[in-house]
């Protein structure tokens, strides 16, 4: 057991706040969680774990004892540390007295393509931290087989983006892509491309959406880019009966990703 760590000059904190920088979080490929609800997510993904930091005043808190025994048996590293150590480390307002550096999934979109029901995300360009987070969250609890997130979208890591998926970073696959190369890998899986569209010509309450199947949902102002329409196999809508002139993009993914499910289900 590693000594109570009480400085914040501390060479690990000086690299667990280095992790906050999205460029050396892409080079160390490596992410940081807090809290231990996060933390029994990561666990029970079977993330790998580089290091964790608690507050040796939270053992008593029995949730805290457990994530720290599953911690211990898995032979991650434990280091207790001073209540300002964790806030040094901390990326949000009020630290939750457990923090860890952890890997980050790594999934290719091909590697994915062969699932049996696939039924695919793509979030084109999603700019809000929160709603790529909301997104994922969503797609876990509807069943998708993974999401993909296409190049000038938020970094799907971000510490909000991270927090947002209530742990279901860890569960689903989530996966970088550029459309130049995603669409031509998809049409050669016949995936068939459903991009959502308020312009769209097709009612999404009428749509055969037997897998293999890829949802595409656009950029929160801009909509989606034009690849993915050109390439769809219908765009779809979602109507509107009241006065806003736009849904969350979140709520719109869960909205077809049921969809998709309720209709698959009345197919098989």
């Amino acid at each position: 057991m590693d000594r109570t760590l009480t400085s914040i000059k501390n060479p690990l904190v000086s690299t667990i706040r280095t992790l906050g920088d999205p460029r050396h979080r892409r080079v160390e490929q490596r992410l940081v969680v807090e809290g231990v609800r996060m933390l029994e997510e990561v666990l029970d993904a079977g993330v790998a774990v580089d290091v964790l930091l608690y507050d040796p005043t939270l053992r008593d808190h029995a949730r805290a004892t457990r994530v720290l025994e599953r911690a211990r048996t898995a032979g991650i590293r434990l280091i207790p540390a001073h209540p300002r150590v964790i806030a040094a480390c901390s990326q949000v307002k009020t630290p939750q007295g457990m923090i860890a550096v952890v890997h980050e999934p790594r999934v290719d979109l091909a590697s994915v393509l062969g699932a049996r029901q696939l039924l695919l995300v793509v979030a084109d360009r999603l700019q809000d931290p929160g709603n790529l987070g909301s997104l994922i969250r969503i797609a876990d609890a509807a069943g998708a087989t993974a999401v993909a997130v296409t190049a000038g979208s938020v970094d799907p890591y971000h510490a909000k983006v991270v927090r947002a998926t209530a742990g279901s970073l860890f569960h689903l696959p989530v996966i970088p892509v550029i459309p130049e190369a995603a669409i031509p890998l998809l049409l050669t899986h016949r995936v068939r491309i459903f991009a959502a569209d308020q312009a769209g010509t097709v009612d999404y309450t009428e749509v055969d959406y037997r897998p293999p199947v890829a949802l595409v949902v656009g950029n929160e102002g801009e909509g989606l880019d034009q690849q993915w329409i050109a390439a769809a196999t219908a765009t779809i809508r979602i109507p509107h009966y009241g006065r806003a002139d736009s849904l969350n993009v979140a709520v719109a993914a869960g909205i077809l990703l049921y969809e998709a499910q309720r209709s698959a289900h009345l197919t098989r």
